[in-house]
């Protein structure tokens, strides 16, 4: 059995993990919080590293579930230092494609694998093999990794080579953070204007409007609560990848430097570590006059 490594336990991360070790794989993990080392689990059926490097040194396939390319970057030139030569790194977050595919070229030539298998869905979607797995990278690969990427994900489609599966989850978030800034946007004006937002919500789902992505963040974001499930800051760092992607190609994104601008005006006033939905709050504030 091939051992495999798991480095950044977060929601997301850590879910993934569990579903891993309830799979019966043998799994050492590590992460910079004590405290997401200290769950029960990885204390009863996993091995614990005490640092990046010896999660590489024990194991043949390695997970990464990080906040951004701003620290997969380094623990990815940590592990081509210590040598790639028949090993396979598994990138599950939420990455920059171009840098994914310039790591992949270098990975590639000395002997390794780098995969992006960009994950789609919440982390309760984990334990049940619910998740979509995104994935980008050599077609061989895709085989391979399948009966593990089965212990957490019922979805697993080839986008095809290095870079694709990031493309696609930044393009995917793109999508359901633009459908969340129109709701930040047309609830509070409809509230101003006399309109119940409970009564316009119900009645929007009524329509072909209606969504799961209305279902599930609008209630907390009329009501204000913003139960946290993604963080106003990565979405922040999502959209700028997105935007840098359009970068590119010189093309402008007309919609996005509008989501953008909301974002950074939240995360001034303080609302970066809140929930996403909590960006309908600066527009609360904008129609109350703070």
């Amino acid at each position: 059995m091939e051992k495999i490594g798991f480095i950044g336990l977060g929601n997301m991360g850590g879910a993934i993990c569990k579903a891993l070790i309830a799979g019966g794989l043998d799994v050492t993990v590590f992460d910079l919080n004590p405290k997401a080392l200290a769950d029960e689990t990885y204390q009863n059926k996993a091995a614990i590293a005490d640092s990046t490097g010896a999660v590489w040194n024990a194991c043949d396939i390695v997970f990464l579930s990080l906040p951004s390319s701003k620290q997969v970057v380094p623990i990815i030139e940590e592990f081509i230092a210590a040598g790639v030569q028949g090993k396979t790194i598994v990138d599950t977050s939420t990455s920059y494609p171009q840098t994914t595919r310039a790591l992949y070229a270098r990975i590639k030539a000395a002997g390794g694998q780098l995969v992006d298998l960009a994950i789609s869905g919440a982390p309760a979607d984990a334990q049940n093999g619910k998740l979509m797995a995104l994935f980008g990278g050599d077609a061989a690969m895709h085989e391979k990794l399948a009966p593990i990427v089965r212990c957490f994900a019922d979805r697993y489609p080839n986008l095809g080579e290095s870079g694709a599966g990031h493309v696609a989850k930044i393009l995917f978030n793109f999508v359901a953070m633009s459908y969340v800034n129109i709701y930040a946007m047309a609830f509070p004006l409809a509230q101003k204007l006399g309109l119940d937002m409970d009564q316009v919500y119900e009645l929007l789902l009524s329509t072909g409007m209606g969504c799961g992505t209305m279902q599930f963040y609008v209630p907390k974001m009329i009501h204000q609560t913003y139960e946290m499930a993604f963080a106003l800051e990565l979405a922040h760092k999502d959209l700028s990848y997105c935007r840098s992607l359009f970068e590119e190609f010189q093309v402008p994104a007309f919609l996005l430097d509008g989501e953008l601008a909301m974002l950074r005006t939240a995360i001034r006033d303080g609302k970066g570590k809140m929930d996403y939905s909590a960006c309908i709050g600066t527009m609360f504030e904008f129609f109350e006059g703070k």
